[in-house]
This record gives structure tokens, sequence and C-alpha cells, in this order.
């Protein structure tokens, strides 16, 4: 018998998953931005058949595209995929957790911050912290992006 999850079902990371992700941000960019195809392909350096590809998921997108889509539109075009990325992940953190690391970076900025100064040394003894709780506001955010 298996242990229920506390937080839900988590995502499964697949490649179906993220072109349908990507695909999914591009429908809604044409859509709200009232775009053609081959608008949408001369911001992603591609043509408007290779861009009703990836809108449908039948196509994969290399990261030089994906950059330029991210350039352009920013989360409005990666906050699906991303979102994907984190709920997909193995022992993703909760909302309580998230929160816990991003006031402990905080923290430590504070304490840094006495003399009035955050050093290069104190970000480097701080650096894990620092980036967890910014993958941790990451996630959070990209929750607001990929609203259905």
């Amino acid at each position: 018998m298996s242990t229920p999850q506390i937080h839900g079902k988590r995502s499964i990371y697949s490649a179906s998953a993220a072109a349908e992700a990507v695909g999914r941000a591009i429908l809604e960019i044409k859509s709200d931005d009232k775009l053609t195809w081959a608008e949408i392909g001369i911001v992603l350096g591609k043509s408007e058949d290779q861009v009703a590809k990836y809108a449908d998921g039948s196509a994969y997108m290399d990261f030089v595209t994906y950059g330029r889509g991210k350039r352009e539109w920013n989360g409005r075009f990666t906050g699906y995929f991303e979102r994907l990325c984190v709920d997909s992940r193995p022992g993703s953190q909760c909302d309580h957790s998230a929160l816990t690391n991003v006031l402990s970076a905080a923290t430590s900025l504070s304490q840094s911050l006495a003399d009035g100064e955050i050093t290069a040394a104190e970000i480097r003894e701080s650096r894990q912290l620092l980036e967890q709780a910014r993958d941790d506001l990451d996630a959070l955010l990209s929750k607001a992006r990929a609203v259905a």
C-alpha cells in the first residue's frame, strides 16, 4: 500500500508535457496579442509552419528559439514550462517551506547588513540559502504565470 502524498499529485515531466507547456503559451500569446503564425515566427526566427507545430506540440524547440521567446515575452512564454519543471521535481517544496527559506535568506542578509554593507564574503557564505530562496520565489511566481 502506498503512502498518500500530502501536497497533492505531482506533475510528470515528459517530452510531451514540456512541448504542451510551451505550445499552450504560444497559443495564448497568439490569441492575447492578436498575432499571426508568421509574426510569432519572426520573433522566434522560425517559419510560420514550424511555429504552428510548436503550438500543437508536434515539434520540439531548440534552446536558441526558446531563448528568443523568453526574451520577447518572458513569463508569458516560459510560465507553463517553468511550472512543469517545479511541479514535477521530486520532493518539491510546499509553500510553507518556501516561505521559511525566503525569510531565512532575508534574515541572513539583514544580519550581514548590520554594519551598513553586505560584503561579497557574506554573500558567498549565504549563497546556498540565497539560491534556494530565489528558486522558491521563482516557483511561487510561476503559479501566477501558470493560471489556467
